[in-house]
């Protein structure tokens, strides 16, 4: 009767390999998965400035004949929109075309200055 003497299993240097292995690669999908939160988060910021630039040129083209619109063209006002408070910045310029106005809208998020969202449309004066 011969014995076989065959060690069966992992020994603890390649127990240790694997593990530095798995703990690079953990610590690299740990920094991906930050980088992509960071990145919603500043998405959803632009989307929702985007919404509230698009609400101030619908406003603007709306109210394109109105005096009361002309006066108020070129000033900064607060909005909250969705629980966040955002700056507009309205400007004006008259364009190479006798009755139309290019208007910007530049609005940016009261608490990050660095999320802002520009749009220019043309209005009929």
């Amino acid at each position: 009767m011969t014995h076989c003497n065959r060690q069966q299993g992992f020994t603890l240097i390649e127990v240790m390999i694997a593990l530095a292995i798995v703990s690079i690669a953990l610590a690299a999908l740990t920094q991906s998965m930050g980088v992509t939160v960071l990145n919603q988060a500043q998405l959803e910021s632009r989307i929702v400035a985007t919404w509230v630039a698009e609400d101030e040129l619908a406003k603007q083209h709306v109210l394109a004949g109105n005096q009361s619109s002309a006066s108020r063209s070129d000033e900064a006002t607060k909005v909250e929109q969705l629980g966040r408070e955002w700056l507009i910045e309205r400007r004006s310029e008259s364009t190479t075309f006798p009755g139309l106005q290019k208007r910007l809208v530049i609005v940016t998020d009261a608490n990050n200055e660095t999320n802002s969202v520009r749009l220019v449309s043309v209005v009929g004066d």
